[in-house]
């Protein structure tokens, strides 16, 4: 007797060809932001506090899931908090608060066809300069800061850890990153700047992004202490 199989195949799944609105996208981080986006600035839809800076040497993730360090700056759409998700996704809602007016990645974004998203990748992004004007005293002091707090400086100093004079290299480190975290504060006081706009102007504290280093910080009082990243989450 032949048995009959009763056994249906699974079904394929179509491919996607629309935003099914998962919000995976806008969880994974603000967008970078192109020259095409400063319009959004002119219209009040974003303001410096809503953005930070990654500078020329850091490291960053790119879209497919490597690393690569930075050889120009570029201009991020911040977090929400700690998070990673872009701060204008409404979880709640699913959706973002700037939809109408959202910035040129997140237009060119079909999770299921990245070839207009890559293409929109390729296009300048924005710079600190495009956004401040030119008789704006601060651009000498992001110039000052750029040559003094430069990631290629850190990095030197880091790799003088493994030297004979690995005691002189802490000093240095250290300089750097004192130099950076004391200078935001006081531009708050004394040329009124926005705190929130402090990731903007000279990105974000060196005593963060010393982790791409395998080094974190430790602040009692007003002496910083360098540690292992192990060191720290232990």
């Amino acid at each position: 007797m032949v048995q009959a199989n009763h056994i249906i195949p699974e079904r394929e799944e179509a491919p996607r060809t629309h935003c099914i609105r998962c919000g995976t996208c806008c969880m994974k981080g603000g967008p970078t932001l192109h020259e095409e986006d400063a319009i959004l600035f002119t219209k009040g839809i974003l303001k410096r506090s809503d953005v930070y800076t990654l500078r020329k040497g850091e490291v960053v993730r790119n879209i497919d899931d490597t690393l690569l360090v930075l050889e120009q700056e570029i201009i991020k759409i911040k977090g929400q908090g700690e998070a990673w998700s872009c701060m204008f996704y409404d979880d709640d809602q699913g959706a973002c608060r700037i939809y109408d007016h959202r910035p040129l990645e997140c237009r060119a974004l079909k999770c299921w066809d990245l070839r207009g998203f890559k293409e929109v990748m390729e296009r300048p992004c924005l710079q600190r300069r495009d956004l401040i004007k030119r008789d704006d005293g601060i651009l000498e002091i992001i110039s000052a800061h750029e040559q003094r707090c430069a990631y290629e400086t850190l990095e030197s100093a880091v790799s003088g850890l493994r030297g004979p004079d690995s005691d002189k290299a802490v000093e240095n480190i250290l300089a750097l990153l004192q130099y950076d975290h004391y200078m935001r504060p006081l531009l708050t006081e004394k040329l009124k700047v926005d705190p929130n706009a402090m990731d903007f102007f000279f990105g974000r504290p060196l005593t963060t992004t010393i982790r791409m280093f395998g080094l974190c910080v430790k602040q009692e009082g007003d002496t910083f202490l360098l540690v292992p990243v192990e060191s720290h989450t232990s």
